[in-house]
């Protein structure tokens, strides 16, 4: 479909979870990031408000197309979060026109800045005024795979790492609140160790946790050694995969590999759950895309598309400075 046929495109926000989850019903490369509850729960942590924009194509429901709308005065970034996939959820036809209705609400919302992400089970074609871009991701295929599949998988270090943190009794249980503070406290020290700050406030791992704990998808591990918190993982399931979307470490127990011991736990009871796939969730840097590999994840690729919406060029610019961390944490994402 040409994306001049974006007159036959129109958005309408959903009603409710449930009018959300209908529109949604049927696509197989839908994500965990394009959750009505994640979404409503993780945009005030970023200083946004989440859109919920139904799809329609000729009157008739079509799929969905989530924004995260940050205000900036009078202007608005979109989608410019550290959250990967977010972007439209549409037959493969449908998606030029479909972006083409987006450019449109950009500028009806003066965004300064909007981005449009797409998952590695997609393949939009090119579209004018966007710009594309490739990033990756890691995926451990689960179905039909043993144990001994999965270590087989891996690297020889990987697999000794998770042994010998069996053997000192590092075990994995169900988080509690309070070690999200401890996840908030051990991300701010990685960060300000690089000159950074943390790409999610502190406060938002906890905000997840309590809205949506107990959820058939989502889970939150905690690593411990002999009562002590020393290691957190938080993972998202949508279409019958698993997102490890975040996860951190107390670093004075890295020797011990609370990171490793958390994974192979997600990904046996994400097997074990029915999920085709544990998606890793992107690499920030090449020390972490290689220890994801190591995992024996498989790398895949995920468009972004991107358009700087040129009639608001001088204001971009002065809100240049406020969008630089928005944009890191789009390639950490």
């Amino acid at each position: 479909m040409r994306q001049d046929r974006q007159d036959e495109i129109r958005f309408d926000l959903a009603q409710s979870r449930a009018d959300w989850e209908e529109a949604c019903a049927g696509f197989t490369q839908a994500t965990a990031f394009h959750r009505y509850d994640f979404l409503s729960a993780v945009a005030p942590c970023l200083h946004s408000t989440f859109v919920p924009l139904v799809v329609y194509f000729r009157s008739r429901k079509a799929g969905v197309a989530p924004l995260l709308t940050r205000q900036y005065g009078p202007f608005c970034v979109i989608n410019s979060g550290p959250l990967p996939y977010l972007g439209p959820l549409v037959p493969a036809e449908l998606i030029p026109a479909t972006l083409a209705a987006l450019s449109a609400e950009a500028r009806r919302r003066r965004a300064v800045d909007h981005y449009q992400f797409f998952s590695p089970f997609d393949s939009p074609p090119a579209v004018d005024g966007f710009r594309m871009q490739v990033d990756r991701t890691f995926i451990i295929p689960l179905r039909d795979r043993s144990d001994e599949d999965l270590l087989r998988a891996m690297n020889p270090g990987r697999r000794k790492e998770i042994r010998r943190a069996e053997q000192i009794g590092l075990g994995v249980h169900a988080a509690e609140l309070a070690d999200f503070e401890l996840m908030d406290a051990w991300n701010k020290q990685l960060y300000a160790a690089q000159g950074l700050v943390p790409v999610f406030p502190a406060g938002t791992y906890g905000r997840i946790f309590r809205a949506l704990s107990g959820t058939p998808d989502s889970t939150f591990y905690a690593a411990r050694m002999d009562g002590r918190t020393v290691g957190v993982q938080i993972n998202l399931a949508a279409s019958r995969r698993v997102f490890a979307w975040q996860y951190a470490i107390d670093k004075s127990f890295k020797p011990c590999s609370p990171q490793s011991i958390l994974m192979w736990y997600t990904a046996l009871q994400a097997r074990d759950a029915g999920a085709s796939e544990l998606d890793l969730v992107g690499a920030p840097n090449e020390g972490i895309a290689t220890y994801k590999l190591r995992l024996g994840a498989e790398e895949r690729g995920y468009v972004i598309m991107r358009r700087p919406v040129q009639s608001y060029r001088l204001a971009r610019a002065g809100i240049s400075r406020m969008l630089v961390g928005t944009r890191k944490s789009v390639r950490r994402a």
